[in-house]
């Protein structure tokens, strides 16, 4: 399905706070609402760090029609199992983050609890690339190769410590 989303790198102003920045993530979810992850332009004096990230819907954001284009979403493949290749893990597919190289990464929320805090087992995400699920299209060889340079995947990503974070340590960056 092909969604009309904003061109992640896009400067732009967000309202609410006048703050002017750039999106750098996309959250896309099951009833097919976007999300995106601003990050205004600036340095934490006290840490020098970039100051905080946070989520807004686009209406947050003072842009123009050029700064959108139409993405292809893979939509069959959320509410269905998807398995981690690499580690195992394995849940429903509940949403996807793009990332600025085009990538897409998939939330998977395993189903039960933990025994020992009877909490819901995390969440964590994945390269859709490295999942398989019957709805995730295989790719050849060649085709990941193709797929892995034209969009690329985040490595060595940091996140500031304010994004609540996986069980694995990485920044959830669903909210």
């Amino acid at each position: 399905m092909k969604m009309y989303m904003l061109k992640l790198t896009t400067p732009c102003r967000e309202k609410a706070t006048g703050l002017n920045g750039m999106v750098t993530h996309a959250i896309i979810k099951m009833d097919k609402s976007i999300k995106y992850l601003f990050q205004p332009r600036g340095i934490n004096p006290d840490d020098g760090q970039p100051v905080t990230k946070i989520f807004v819907g686009p209406e947050r954001l003072i842009l123009s029609p050029k700064d959108f284009k139409y993405v292809d979403i893979p939509f069959e493949i959320l509410g269905t199992q998807v398995t981690d290749k690499a580690s195992g893990f394995t849940g429903m597919a509940t949403e996807f983050v793009r990332y600025t190289h085009g990538c897409f990464h998939v939330i998977i929320q395993p189903k039960g609890t933990l025994k020992k805090t009877n909490s819901p087992i995390n969440h964590t995400e994945f390269d859709l690339r490295q999942c398989e699920g019957p709805m995730i299209k295989k790719l050849s060889q060649p085709e990941l190769t193709k797929s892995k340079q034209k969009n690329p995947s985040p490595t060595n990503m940091k996140f500031t410590e304010s994004l609540p974070r996986t069980s694995s340590g990485v920044a959830d960056v669903r909210h």
